[in-house]
């Protein structure tokens, strides 16, 4: 997953110094036996999982951690955490290695300074499996695409051709939403503005704002309960 559109950078005087002076603190906290709230925030698949974590040891420029058993099957499935702590006043970004899923450990680095710009969004935008098709419809063109994410207030679609849009365009779409209980799929026809295009693997992703009419908002919130519990349970049979 791109987490690029979940976070900014917060760099407060250098890259470098921002992470020396992180894990300045994290020693600091360990020296003096500090309690203080420390948790990871990761987005599994678009779900928010936000738990405590255990502060073990600096070393050599990584922090030892002790974490919740599903937070480690996200940090396996995506080697990027964010951090929550009382002792700074910003959240911070880290990459994660050496993460060991069954005694719930991991060893995180590369910290920086960020705004978590996902804790902004109104609505849960959650990822498709398996992608769905989907259309783009602007001045009489027509781009095909598959969907990606998914939520009450936008959809982001990966374009099947390069994507001429130019952004703030208001553009038909058409997307086919998955039923998961039923195993069938209904087709979801919005208006919608695109936001942002950019570049994954060599794909265009469009990302759109839409505003649901009430039968679509029915059908996209069925979805993300659905997805929400599958999810769930994939975690838990994963740790």
């Amino acid at each position: 997953m791109d987490l690029l559109p979940f976070y900014r950078t917060s760099i407060k005087k250098t890259l470098d110094e921002d992470r020396a002076q992180i894990l300045a603190g994290f020693q600091d906290i360990l020296k003096r036996g500090a309690r203080v709230g420390f948790r990871l925030v990761n987005y599994y698949k678009g779900l928010p999982l936000s738990y405590p974590a255990t502060l073990v040891e600096v070393d050599r420029g990584l922090l030892e951690v002790d974490v919740h058993k599903q937070q480690a099957v996200a940090l396996e499935n995506n080697r990027v955490t964010f951090i929550k702590c009382d002792y700074f006043d910003s959240a911070m970004v880290a990459q994660a290695q050496n993460v060991n899923v069954r005694n719930m450990t991991a060893s995180l680095r590369d910290f920086a300074f960020v705004q978590i710009m996902a804790e902004s969004r109104n609505s849960l935008r959650l990822e498709l499996e398996p992608q769905t098709d989907a259309e783009m419809r602007w001045q009489g063109t027509l781009t095909p695409g598959k969907a990606i994410e998914l939520s009450l207030g936008g959809v982001s679609i990966r374009s099947l051709e390069r994507c001429e849009i130019p952004e703030r365009s208001e553009v038909a779409l058409k997307v086919m939403v998955p039923n998961l209980l039923q195993g069938s799929v209904s087709k979801l026809e919005t208006k919608a503005t695109l936001v942002r295009i950019s570049k994954e693997d060599g794909w265009d992703i469009c990302r759109f704002c839409i505003v649901p009419d009430q039968q679509s908002e029915a059908l996209i919130s069925r979805f993300i309960f659905q997805r929400q519990v599958e999810i769930i349970r994939e975690l838990k049979e994963n740790s």
